[in-house]
């Protein structure tokens, strides 16, 4: 089967390009290399989101399973593959996947968001060995914490989120950060300030200790240069992430860097037929939100549609 086009990318971008490829009866295969729902369901599943029109507040692994359920009814074709490989054909493309399958497409919308990674470590002894059991870089699910004491280490949007997320089940939650000031938006430091959450700035974790799992954390104080010993019970480290090898350069389009897609407004890239949205592409004032990549999501939809039915009248 030639598919009218094949989305490389299964969170909110991927799916609502999904979704409005078939409002045009586009035939549309949907390919996401991790969990379909993107990182809303595989990175942060229980943290809630606030900043989605039309939900006050929601969980994100249930708006990324509505996002799913969206572009699976509407008729769209949703696997769990990565793809690795895109090369041009007479009929448009072929889109090769790690599976081992090669699928065809007239078109391509490339919705990778930041394509895959792995979380940053601290690199200090008893994080690797204690990993899984007690050290984690994600929160999977709250209510893993309740009656826990925690330490969360880093000063982003990420961290004070997470913070957050488990202050209320958890006995106790520290933020560690080492510098002296967060690197968030207004928003969440306010929240994490006014809430239980204990704050040690210009601090670091020098070491994580326990026999099987986690027990105590080592926190050194970068002003003080003291030493004092946590007794906890997890360490959630989130400090950022490291992508993996991206692909992109391959491929032959145009990028910003490595890893960031050049488009044009219709969300066009340098090679005819193929088209990007979400975090993945960068044009002057980008802001990278799940509703601005949704909305790129339907320009890039439209896009296609009008480039597969040239010449376009309306």
């Amino acid at each position: 089967m030639v598919y009218d086009v094949i989305v490389v990318g299964g969170g909110p971008s991927g799916l609502t390009a999904g979704v409005y490829a078939r409002t045009r009866k586009l035939s549309t295969l949907i390919l996401e290399a991790q969990a379909v729902g993107g990182q809303l369901d595989w990175l942060y599943p229980t943290k809630s989101v606030y900043d989605y029109p039309s939900y006050i507040a929601i969980e994100g692994g249930e708006l990324g399973q509505l996002f799913t359920l969206h572009a699976r009814e509407s008729g769209a074709e949703v696997r769990a593959e990565e793809v690795v490989d895109i090369q041009r054909q007479p009929s448009g493309f072929k889109v090769g996947t790690r599976q081992g399958n090669a699928y065809e497409g007239r078109t391509v919308i490339l919705a990778m968001g930041m394509g895959l990674f792995e979380p940053k470590r601290l690199g200090v002894p008893g994080e690797a060995e204690l990993e899984g059991s007690g050290v984690a870089s994600r929160v999977r699910d709250w209510r893993e914490y309740k009656d826990k004491r925690v330490v969360v280490v880093g000063g982003g949007d990420s961290a004070l989120e997470i913070a957050l997320e488990i202050v209320a089940p958890a006995k106790k939650v520290l933020l560690v950060h080492r510098r002296g000031e967060f690197r968030a938006m207004e928003k969440n430091v306010e929240a994490v300030l006014a809430s239980p959450v204990q704050v040690l700035f210009d601090s670091e974790v020098t070491s994580i200790e326990g026999r099987g799992k986690v027990e105590r954390a080592v926190v050194y104080d970068n002003r003080t240069l003291k030493k004092k010993v946590l007794e906890v019970d997890a360490v959630i480290v989130n400090i950022g992430f490291e992508p993996k090898v991206t692909p992109l350069p391959k491929w032959g389009i145009a990028l910003e860097g490595e890893r960031l897609i050049k488009v044009r407004a219709d969300m066009s890239t340098s090679v005819p037929g193929i088209y990007a949205c979400g975090d993945i592409v960068s044009y002057p004032g980008k802001d990278k939100r799940i509703v601005t990549g949704c909305g790129e999501a339907v320009t890039a939809a439209m896009s296609v549609y009008k480039h597969l039915k040239q010449p376009y009248w309306a």
